[in-house]
């Protein structure tokens, strides 16, 4: 095989039948100190998140699933095992709080549930002594003004999502990517960057679109929009996509001065590994690893994490709930397409969009859709209903608008400093 054919042999490695499907979940969060300072990253003096990672997985027990990671900037990314059923992502998720509640409280750590860090510049912030972060933060330094607020001051939701053939992948990749910015407009919560109110910017959104617009965005972007040959399309793009790190036979990162596709094929021996490892370096919204992931989200408030995963289940797995999407979707035209990406930059529901219709009207059309697609899930994997998991969020957020507008309005109504504010009513302190 050749090397486009390589690449889509590995995205394809993996398919499941569809009573197997299952999903991952990788939440990311936000620590500080008693004095709402970020917790450094690196060992120091103090606390730091490198101790919190290490105190928190020598407390695992051997039969809990679920890994962890930490990102450049010390945020602590809790990874699900996959499972068929989002209450059993609930379930290993409790168990991780119950963990994490226990280390916080014993070195008096807080945790703000924000998806943007409200007060500090990137320089303000210390990078993980990880070489691959730093040849990152070297990179992401050249290709956008705002890479660096990506790696250390925001936190997400990421869904993986497997697929059970070529079809399946291809239309989930392309519904999934027409509504990332719908999507990301309804589980914004971003509200404060440099110590003030965003307004109505829908800001991780707009850092993630000036990060690196070669291997970020939307796969729309990138000539990426047909429902019927996505991965041919992707495995064709992503090679001529420059390199950030290559791993070395000892596995560490080092830098390599060329496309990923270079990078791959100078390793013959080892090309499966370098594949894999050039799917990692692809940043899009969506993106094909062995699965699909849907990485738009924002990291939602407290006790709504299961929300982002339980809605794009329904939408992307109810097999009804799908193909009335697919229909819809792929009405709409280039510029419609082309006009929604740009409306994801701000968070008003009354922008207008495809067909005429406002940013409103179209999240409560996908909300009822995913409602449906959740009770379509219920019935395929004969499981309790995921609807309690997504609905109030939903309920909420098109009565009273996004997340990022709601807390803007209570800091305002509240009067006093942001400070004292995300000190009472954000951050969350259970010494």
């Amino acid at each position: 095989m050749n090397l486009i054919e390589n690449i889509k042999s590995e995205i394809l490695s993996h398919t499941v039948s569809e009573n197997q499907r299952k999903i991952g979940l990788e939440i990311e969060g936000l620590y500080y100190d008693p004095h709402f300072n970020r917790l450094p990253v690196n060992p120091t003096n103090q606390y730091s998140a490198t101790d919190l990672i290490n105190d928190i997985q020598k407390n695992t027990r051997p039969d809990d699933p679920f890994t962890y990671s930490l990102e450049p900037g010390g945020q602590l990314e809790w990874a699900s095992a996959p499972a068929i059923s989002l209450w059993d992502i609930q379930k290993q998720f409790d168990r991780h709080v119950e963990l994490e509640n226990q280390i916080c409280k014993k070195n008096h750590i807080d945790r703000l549930y924000l998806s943007l860090e409200p007060f500090c510049e990137p320089n303000d912030i210390d990078i993980i002594t990880l070489n691959k972060y730093q040849l990152m933060h070297n990179l992401f330094t050249q290709t956008g003004r705002l890479g660096p607020w990506m790696m250390r001051n925001t936190t997400s939701v990421q869904l993986n999502i497997d697929y059970t053939s070529e079809k399946d992948a291809n239309e989930m990749a392309f519904v999934a990517d027409a509504i990332q910015p719908l999507f990301s407009i309804l589980f914004s919560n971003s509200p404060f960057m440099r110590g003030k109110p965003v307004e109505t910017t829908n800001m991780r959104w707009k850092i993630w679109e000036d990060t690196d617009p070669n291997r970020c965005r939307s796969l729309f972007d990138h000539g990426i929009y047909s429902p019927h040959k996505i991965i041919d399309d992707y495995a064709n793009w992503l090679p001529g996509v420059n390199t950030i790190f290559k791993y070395n036979e000892n596995g560490n990162a080092e830098g390599f001065n060329g496309t990923l596709g270079e990078m791959i094929i100078s390793e013959p021996n080892a090309r499966k590994t370098q594949i894999i490892s050039a799917l990692h370096q692809s940043f899009t919204h969506v993106r094909f690893k062995t699965v699909l992931e849907v990485r738009a989200s924002d990291r939602p408030p407290k006790g709504m994490e299961m929300a982002p995963a339980a809605f794009l289940a329904g939408l992307l797995t109810g097999e009804r709930a799908r193909t009335d999407l697919l229909d819809v979707v792929s009405r709409w035209s280039f510029e419609e397409r082309k006009n929604l990406i740009e409306i994801g930059n701000n968070l008003s529901f009354n922008q207008v969009g495809p067909e005429n219709k406002t940013v409103g009207e179209w999240l409560a059309f996908l909300s009822d859709l995913a409602l449906s697609g959740l009770d379509e899930r219920g019935t395929l994997f004969e499981i309790k209903n995921e609807r309690p998991l997504v609905q109030p969020f939903l309920d909420d957020v098109l009565s009273n608008g996004p997340i990022s507008i709601q807390t803007q309005k209570a800091f305002r109504n509240a009067g006093g400093s942001l400070r004292d504010y995300l000190k009472n009513y954000c951050l969350e302190s259970i010494l």
